[in-house]
């Protein structure tokens, strides 16, 4: 866990150091989104406990430049396996995080980091933990795409380091 922190960090140190090296003065943008989110578990543990899941999330964002500052506010699900009897996973997500558009302004490379509210249907458990996800996205035409990889830890023992990608597609407007 800490490893991939330390690499999403220097990726998104990277990203923001890239994006202010232009010597050209751009006017301040903002831009809201929203996305429907399909997840699939990517780790042992967590792939014997869980099926895939949907989701969505809602953010905004402002930048200068090809560099954009963005928040997200989003509710994931995943159904359990047999096996699994904590029930069906149920997280709220609120993150921060950074994407660099790097091709005409209509692909991006991101990086977010945030805190995970979990809930289980089955037990009363409830947990906080951070969240990280990486990845990258095209917009075009009002119409957004995004391939991530989402990583948290979980209290229940067996899946305990969760990591799943995910595909989102959604609606992005520059306001």
């Amino acid at each position: 866990m800490y490893k991939n922190t330390k690499y999403i960090l220097t990726l998104m140190v990277m990203l923001f150091v890239a994006g202010k090296s232009s010597a050209q003065f751009k006017l301040p943008h903002a831009q809201i989104f929203a996305n429907v989110n399909y997840a699939t578990p990517t780790n042992g543990g967590f792939k014997d406990a869980y099926k895939a899941g949907l989701g969505g999330e809602a953010g905004g964002g402002l930048g200068l430049g090809s560099t954009m500052l963005v928040g997200t506010l989003g509710y994931q699900t995943f159904a359990n396996t047999n096996g699994n009897l904590a029930g069906n996973l149920r997280m709220t997500t609120i993150k921060a995080g950074i994407r660099q558009y790097i091709f005409l302004g209509r692909i991006f490379l991101l990086g977010n980091v945030g805190n995970a509210k979990m809930t289980y249907s089955k037990v009363g458990t409830s947990s906080n933990s951070l969240i990280y996800e990486y990845g990258a996205g095209v917009r075009l035409f009002g119409l957004e795409l995004q391939a991530t990889q989402t990583g948290w830890n979980q209290p229940i023992p067996a899946v305990s380091t969760s990591r799943a990608f995910n595909i989102k597609l959604g609606f992005s407007f520059k306001i």
